[in-house]
């Protein structure tokens, strides 16, 4: 399995959203992952918040391992809004939802496009 295979991939947040993303690229390198529900990309913001109180067996750690999941956040008219990508060496895999596609970015920009970034396995 290769990161690089997901990248360019059309995204649609009707269809899926970033978490359901994130589950697949960890079941096909063998990794379970909780589900956490979301119907909407507005929605999304509560159930990481939910998914951070009750992480179903996820721990956060502080050195990221390939196929980690990221929880990124930004802060919007005061209040967080998250969105999630996976780990790999120095890079982020995530569903760009404006480029309607996957993207594959460096850990770097990441963390200076976001206020916060936790890594989970």
């Amino acid at each position: 399995m290769n990161i690089h295979d997901y990248t360019g991939l059309h995204y649609d947040f009707r269809t899926h959203n970033c978490w359901q993303y994130v589950r697949r690229v960890r079941s096909d390198a063998g990794i379970d992952t909780p589900e956490f529900d979301c119907a909407s990309p507005d929605g999304i913001s509560e159930t990481f918040e939910a998914g951070r109180e009750c992480s179903k067996g996820m721990v956060m750690t502080t050195e990221p391992r390939n196929f980690d999941a990221v929880l990124m956040a930004s802060e919007i008219r005061g209040r967080l809004a998250w969105h999630s990508g996976i780990y790999f060496d120095g890079m982020v895999s995530h569903c760009d939802r404006w480029a309607k596609q996957v993207r594959l970015q460096p850990l770097s920009e990441i963390q200076r496009d976001y206020q916060r970034v936790e890594f989970w396995r």
